[in-house]
């Protein structure tokens, strides 16, 4: 059975240093000028209420996975949790009114602040699963080691998520701004 987790803003907000170093601030108190220290500020409140983050999720023997690619690194494992994340479309469609308008700035701080936000989505939900669970693995996506990029489409059809989706012939993902994660358990 699926399950749907809502997060709270807490959940997902980014560290402004991990913001600022992926934005290109080659160390956080590189010096801002005021004018900058004003954007990325003003980026980093725009950004919150354009997102929905939503995460559905299903644990299931591994016996129970269909035809989906486990990493070799997770053997031994007797369950596993397959999850996808997502910041949702409006801050995609911001990202790119950004673009269209000439705007790179702020379409790449906004990007940046999108990306750490996703990670940070991850990491929070990740924690939340590892209260409930004893041993596990790393948390693994598809597109690493030996499993391709390709085996997210597995995977959406699996947690029959409709909301995000994945190209069928490059599992890149659609919005950008999500991800598609596993971990296994050793219980």
């Amino acid at each position: 059975m699926n399950h749907y987790f809502y997060p709270n803003k807490a959940d997902f907000l980014p560290s402004k240093k991990l913001y600022l170093l992926r934005a290109g601030f080659k160390q956080y108190g590189h010096e801002l000028d005021k004018t900058m220290r004003q954007l990325t500020n003003d980026i980093y409140i725009e950004a919150i209420p354009l997102v929905e983050p939503k995460i559905i999720y299903k644990t299931s023997t591994v016996d129970h996975v269909e035809d989906i690619q486990i990493p070799k690194i997770f053997a031994g494992i007797q369950t596993i949790t397959f999850f996808i994340s997502t910041l949702g479309i409006p801050i995609e469609e911001r990202i790119e009114q950004y673009h269209e308008s000439g705007n790179t700035t702020k379409a790449t701080l906004l990007d940046a602040w999108a990306s750490e936000a996703i990670e940070a989505l991850n990491n929070h939900f990740d924690l939340s699963l590892r209260k409930n669970h004893q041993k596990g693995t790393m948390r693994f996506s598809p597109g690493y080691s030996e499993v391709l990029l390709t085996e997210n489409n597995k995977i959406i059809r699996f947690l029959e998520c409709e909301m995000v989706k994945a190209h069928s012939l490059s599992g890149m993902l659609t919005p950008q701004k999500s991800t598609i994660c596993m971990i296994g358990w050793y219980e």
